[in-house]
């Protein structure tokens, strides 16, 4: 089995980096839409494995909209297609955000799915779960979609790798405490974090999170610093300050999505999303983590980093 995760583990950073810093940003949105689409169908088997019902056509539409929006909103496409008359001007009084109408319209659409549908038996309880499942995977995946497309292109017309670059900061930080985790929980672990909730988790590994996504941290600082000599993310300043802040942020959201998702699966009495993927499960088991750190990692490079 850790042959098998490493193997997967490895073929799946090769893909997301070449996709990252070879390919245009579109085709990040391809990519981001098909791993919304195999999360839909996990969550979905998740649901009806605990003889949930889940109203799979509506959220996959309105998740769909949602991120396509909020890539239509992002500076990347203001500055790619802004000169075009259709295109949707900067804020201004009485303007709301498509992305932010979504949002408000989902669980509006959901209730208003159930009266169509004239079945009172059990609507609260598939208004729950399909709202859920929209907010857990489109919601918390744009979050992805607006660090990655929040750096408009260059005025020369060249691609602006600076979000790339964030994005490949995030998911290194995230990863890699995933990988200490669970690295340190199979030799040193002895104490059960929260047994209830996952009695894999030890608190021996929770640890080892800290320390190798703090090492990446700092490695990762080091090589911008001393590598390439301006330490700089792109267009934005990365001082040491957040090669230590953002990793024990980051641990601390990424274990708290892991122990989530695990609630969530012991409730439907699986043991992982799906087989998809050799060694890891299916995708909602890889992007737990990431999921949950996503509006965090997003909300720090807005407030902290210039």
């Amino acid at each position: 089995m850790l042959r098998h995760r490493i193997m997967t583990g490895v073929a799946v950073c090769v893909v997301v980096f070449g996709i990252l810093f070879f390919f245009p940003a579109w085709l990040h949105l391809v990519l981001l839409g098909v791993v919304f689409a195999i999360a839909q169908m996990e969550w979905n088997d998740m649901a009806r494995a605990a003889g949930l019902r889940y109203a799979i056509w509506t959220t996959s539409v309105l998740g769909a909209a949602f991120l396509l929006v909020t890539a239509a909103e992002s500076p990347v496409a203001a500055s790619r297609f802004g000169h075009l008359s259709w295109f949707p001007a900067g804020l201004s009084p009485l303007r709301m955000d498509a992305s932010a109408f979504l949002l408000a319209l989902a669980p509006a659409a959901l209730l208003a799915l159930g009266v169509l549908r004239r079945r009172t038996e059990r609507a609260m309880e598939t208004f729950a779960v399909s709202y859920a499942g929209f907010w857990y995977v489109p919601v918390l995946l744009s979050f992805i979609v607006r660090l990655a497309f929040e750096f408009p292109v260059l005025p020369d017309g060249h691609t602006n790798y600076t979000g790339r670059i964030l994005l490949l900061l995030f998911i290194v930080l995230v990863k890699t405490s995933d990988i200490g985790a669970y690295t340190a929980g199979r030799i040193w672990g002895r104490r059960k974090l929260i047994p209830e909730v996952s009695p894999a988790k030890t608190v021996e590994g929770l640890f080892g999170a800290y320390a190798m996504s703090m090492f990446s941290g700092l490695v990762f600082w080091a090589v911008l610093h001393w590598g390439f000599g301006d330490g700089r993310l792109g267009q934005l300043r990365f001082p040491f300050v957040h090669a230590v802040a953002l990793p024990l942020l980051l641990t601390t959201t990424g274990v708290f999505g892991d122990l989530a998702e695990s609630l969530v699966k012991r409730s439907v009495g699986v043991k992982d999303s799906s087989t998809r993927f050799p060694g890891m499960g299916g995708i909602l088991d890889i992007l737990d983590s990431l999921l949950f750190s996503a509006p965090f990692m997003y909300a720090y490079v807005v407030w902290f980093v210039h």
